[in-house]
């Protein structure tokens, strides 16, 4: 991974399926403000359906500015994911499913980029689940109080809580890939681009030889890549000097009432 990649810039990338009416609907609610916070950045984003493909392509026609819109039928996330990223001309890209409803206003959005790329050199903003892990026993690792039933949670779970705690900014938390609380490399995130291709690079080469039980083993979703990049390949073993961020804020939040991967 190159590390003093020089910023150019963001772009994003979205690689999806929306086969049922009510995620249908969180698209048509969601994308305008997605498209509003964004609104600066290209997109290239991939439909892997015929079923809603003209309505989809329609809300995203009416709401991102800079739209590039495929529909490649490919039944593999990762290669047709890797096409999308190697036409991103800018430094660093955002990967981001449709289902992440935004709770953020492009000051917000801008603030975050500005301390956490532009001024502190990360490589990795985590935008999943962030109402978990920017949540205060988390925020403050070896130091949460004991006695506080969530610390004995997280204890229970991650065995001897080894995080020193985040380092705290203004709009973000800071921590090192080797006390990420999440482990796993989640593929919603904002990455350096030419990292993100190396991930998924490597993932399409080995994927299938990671031996661990992974929920849904499937090419044609994301599950199968974030589950190769966790146990011997997560971010503590693989990359613990990786400087990641997340936003103090919960400025996103993944929409679970009905799982398309589970349809």
């Amino acid at each position: 991974m190159n590390k003093n990649t020089t910023y150019t810039g963001i772009s994003v990338v979205q690689n999806f399926i929306c086969t049922i009416p009510e995620r249908l609907e969180l698209i048509k609610t969601n994308t305008p403000r997605v498209g509003e916070v964004w609104k600066d950045y290209e997109f290239f984003v991939n439909y892997n359906r015929e079923t809603n493909f003209d309505k989809v392509h329609s809300i995203y026609k009416d709401s991102i500015p800079k739209l590039n819109f495929y529909k490649n039928l490919q039944r593999d996330w990762a290669l047709v994911t890797l096409a999308l990223v190697e036409e991103v001309k800018t430094s660093h890209v955002i990967y981001i499913n449709e289902d992440q409803e935004f709770f953020m206003h492009k000051q917000e959005w801008d603030n975050i980029i500005q301390e956490a790329i532009i001024e502190n050199d990360v490589d990795y903003i985590l935008m999943n689940k962030v109402d978990k892990y920017n949540q205060k026993v988390y925020a403050q690792g070896e130091l949460a109080n004991p006695n506080d039933p969530a610390s004995q949670i997280i204890k229970n779970m991650w065995g001897t809580y080894p995080s020193p705690g985040y380092t705290e900014g203004n709009h973000v938390y800071f921590y090192q890939g080797k006390y990420a609380p999440h482990k796993r490399i989640s593929n919603e995130a904002v990455y350096r681009t030419e990292w993100f291709k190396e991930l998924l690079t490597e993932f399409i080469d080995k994927g299938e030889a990671c031996i661990h039980d992974i929920p849904l083993r499937k090419k044609h979703i994301a599950n199968f890549y974030e589950g190769y990049w966790d146990h011997g390949n997560s971010i503590q073993m693989r990359f613990p000097e990786l400087k990641c961020a997340m936003a103090k804020n919960n400025i996103t939040k993944q929409w679970n009432v009905i799982k398309q991967n589970r349809v």
